[in-house]
């Protein structure tokens, strides 16, 4: 299923009508029993590297254009391209200026006083499919011996429950919508063509350094929702759904908007994961979710897990399924 992930007034419901979070057993009592979702500082996620994606791709995207820039340079002066050769060579200097590049265009966007998202992430599976009903194989062998919980949830009502928190809160980043997996060069292209038709005018003599105030700020935006929406392709199936925020960022950003003036922010809390402390901020609360199944999850405790679910939500009447796929431990 091929959609654009922004800028697209077509509800993700329509496509998606169910999401799963995949999580533990304890995890799965806290949000049933608050009714929120933590949606984790894009730093602090288990695997920060896969912020990296696209920015992998906008390094790809200009580096031959530095290299034909640099290959001048030393066409045009014998004593610079000597000095080149001394520190490396040619290759050597082009990842540096590609590298510095990109640093300022990141700092531009993520900086201390500039936007920091924060993501929360589901996965797609279809409706009539084995993983709907059964869950996705590479989730549960994440939670081990001690098993895991697919809660399925009706996409309609997060997008609601996102709709109402923009209403109340400084959200200059307010976002749900699919992944795309970084083997999928065209549409990455086309989705984020903001990116690369800034760096296209910037070598061209066009554009000041990515961070200057002159700057289209839908430029920096596009270049938020590429390093959050884009993943590696190894992890293609899990179709994943991704949640978006970023709180209201200081009054002389450049993202800043008087119409957040008179919202609060949301508040950034901390929890321990390992040895590590992890920022994180709370999504809805103040509504119930509307949880449409649960299916626990494939291990050694399997009967156990399902009974102290099905115990937890029986006043609800919310079916509980165990998985099928068999325990490998």
């Amino acid at each position: 299923m091929v959609r654009k992930v922004i800028n697209n007034n077509t509800p993700l419901s329509r496509d998606f009508p169910e999401v799963f979070h995949y999580t533990n057993v304890a995890a799965f009592e806290n949000i049933y029993k608050e009714q929120k979702f933590r949606a984790t500082h894009y730093e602090d996620l288990n695997d920060a590297s896969e912020m990296k994606r696209f920015s992998l791709k906008v390094y790809d995207f200009i580096r031959p254009t530095i290299r034909e820039l640099v290959v001048n340079r030393m066409l045009c002066n014998a004593e610079g391209a000597i000095e080149i050769n001394r520190h490396g060579g040619i290759d050597n200097l082009v990842n540096k200026e590609a590298t510095t590049l990109l640093d300022i265009f990141h700092n531009s966007t993520f900086g201390a006083r500039e936007l920091q998202p924060f993501v929360c992430s589901f996965c797609s599976h279809g409706a009539q499919s084995y993983e709907a009903k059964h869950g996705l194989l590479s989730q549960w062998r994440g939670y081990g011996a001690d098993g895991g919980v697919a809660i399925v949830l009706d996409t309609l009502c997060i997008e609601n429950r996102l709709q109402h928190e923009k209403t109340i809160f400084a959200h200059p980043i307010n976002h749900i919508g699919d992944v795309i997996y970084d083997n999928d060069d065209a549409r990455i292209l086309n989705e984020f063509h903001k990116v690369f038709d800034f760096f296209r005018q910037f070598f061209n003599g066009g554009c000041a350094i990515p961070s200057s105030t002159d700057t289209d700020p839908e430029i920096f935006f596009n270049f938020l929702f590429g390093t959050t929406l884009v993943k590696h392709h190894a992890f293609h199936e899990e179709n994943e759904i991704r949640i978006v925020v970023s709180p209201r960022t200081s009054k002389n950003s450049l993202f800043s908007n008087s119409g957040h003036d008179s919202k609060p922010s949301k508040i950034v809390l901390y929890a321990q994961r390992g040895n590590r402390e992890v920022r994180y901020i709370d999504l809805f609360g103040d509504a119930p979710l509307l949880i449409k199944r649960i299916i626990v999850g494939p291990s050694r405790i399997q009967n156990l897990n399902y009974q102290k679910i099905s115990d937890q939500v029986k006043h609800d009447g919310i079916e509980v399924f165990k998985s099928e796929i068999p325990f490998l431990g």
